[in-house]
């Protein structure tokens, strides 16, 4: 049957039961409705392709599926099948560029473009991508999944932080923004989408605040004590950051083979590979941190200092041994990292030189004397910790 299609002769279209018909449309070339015996009704091309048969003619008959009616309009399919039969013309067939479309949607699904951007950015360029790749994985992926990344827009991503807020609370969704928008940055970067949907969005509840908590003397104290309570690893580890005012995985991570002596003294030799400068670190051992160095297992074969693992692996689970803590002490507003903040504020309140105190906490120093004297300020390194630990020596 030939006819010119309207949208409301297709919905008059009878069915016949028991039996399917083609409606050809007359306005365009190769255009099929086929209808269903159940009133089923999709789209599809009947074409040849130039220069496919005997003697350069046309090619054998083929049918190319379009779409089914009412998803798929009567405009939509005409513009179609008029693309597709002049690819046919052209001597190339239709079908390939369904199969490329196909390819090419598949490619830009949000989760197929987030596991790219998690193998090609976050692993090799991010020092924590593991906790990432779970923020991700866990928030992230789910809530888009199946979706053209090019469906994401401010709205899509508000309801998801207004969820993750709502039941996770403004940490975790602060870290979510965080990393989403540095995926959508990457994938504007590499023309997956023209721009960033978050570009320019105001969302003052989970723009980061840099912390500026010091710990009071009661409260210091008050942690030193719960660390001597919760026991090994975490107690020690803990009562290392507080005598020496390092960051939280330089002390965690402490291996045996850090050990080094300098003029006959035992010190630490942080490797840059794990430290925010990627510069090595001399951390001097004063008679406090060798006395709670000596009361850790030895490992034979093994060579991490805090650890679970019988020191084949270093300590995590930093924020379950806090919650120990927590409940001792009876507050939770502090960071291990106020407590590095809490060290400089106590150096400095001793009258310790401000570059003495940037050395301690192995701060990046410009210039030459940066780059090659790690040795430098060693004596007055060794002074500065001496005196902070001598605050500790009986408690």
């Amino acid at each position: 049957m030939k006819k010119r299609l309207t949208e409301l002769s297709i919905q008059r279209l009878s069915v016949n039961a028991g039996e399917r018909y083609d409606v050809f449309d007359t306005l365009t070339p190769g255009l099929v409705l086929r209808v269903g015996s159940k009133g089923r009704k999709s789209w599809s091309l009947m074409y040849r392709i130039a220069g496919r048969g005997e003697d350069g003619m046309r090619g054998k008959l083929q049918r190319l599926t379009l779409g089914q009616y009412p998803i798929v309009k009567l405009e939509e399919a005409r513009e179609k099948a008029r693309m597709a039969y002049q690819h046919a013309e052209e001597g190339n067939d239709p079908s390939d560029l369904k199969k490329l479309e196909l390819l090419r949607r598949n490619a830009c699904r949000f989760e197929v473009v987030c596991e790219e951007f998690i193998e090609l950015y976050v692993k090799p360029q991010t020092k924590k991508w593991k906790d990432t790749e779970s923020l991700l994985r866990r928030f992230v992926i789910p809530e888009f999944i199946g979706l053209q990344i090019s469906e994401i827009d401010r709205g899509k991503c508000f309801q998801l932080l207004d969820t993750v807020t709502a039941k996770r609370g403004e940490g975790i969704a602060r870290e979510v923004r965080k990393h989403l928008v540095k995926f959508l940055n990457w994938s504007a970067d590499r023309g997956y989408i023209t721009v960033n949907p978050l570009a320019g969005a105001k969302m003052p509840s989970l723009v980061y605040v840099q912390r500026e908590r010091v710990l009071s003397a009661e409260e210091i104290e008050k942690i030193w004590s719960a660390a001597g309570e919760i026991g090994y690893p975490f107690g020690p580890f803990v009562k290392l950051l507080i005598l020496t005012g390092q960051r939280r995985n330089e002390i965690a991570k402490m291996q045996v083979r850090w050990f080094t002596k300098v003029d006959g003294v035992t010190a630490i030799e942080i490797p840059g590979a794990i430290r925010k400068t990627k510069r090595p670190q001399l951390l001097p051992v004063t008679d406090e941190i060798a006395k709670v160095l000596s009361d850790l297992p030895v490992y034979e074969g093994a060579d991490h200092l805090f650890s679970t693992t019988a020191g084949h692996k270093p300590i995590s689970g930093f924020s379950k041994a806090k919650t120990r803590i927590d409940r001792i002490v009876g507050f939770s507003d502090w960071t291990y990292h106020d407590i590095r903040r809490t060290v400089a504020t106590e150096l400095a309140r001793r009258k310790v030189p401000q570059e003495h105190i940037e050395r301690v906490l192995g701060h990046e120093v410009g210039g030459v004397q940066g780059t090659y004297n790690l040795y430098s300020y060693h004596d007055e390194k060794r002074e500065a910790l001496a005196l902070w630990g001598a605050e500790w020596a009986n408690k």
